[in-house]
């Protein structure tokens, strides 16, 4: 998946694994291990790109 978002100072693009980006209530979460997540509000997201690689030809 790759998610685009305002970060503190500029715009943000991460690709992470489908099962660390999760949506809940009013934000996206990102897991990164353990404990560690960064929440990002709805309104600060620009796109989020779901990568399913059944569709991918190789």
């Amino acid at each position: 998946m790759t998610i685009v978002y305002q970060g503190m100072d500029d715009t943000v693009s991460e690709e992470i694994d489908d099962e660390k980006l999760n949506y809940r209530d009013d934000h996206w979460q990102i897991h990164h291990g353990d404990d560690e997540y960064t929440y990002i509000p709805r309104e600060r997201v620009y796109t989020v790109k779901i990568t399913d690689p059944h569709f991918l030809k190789g």
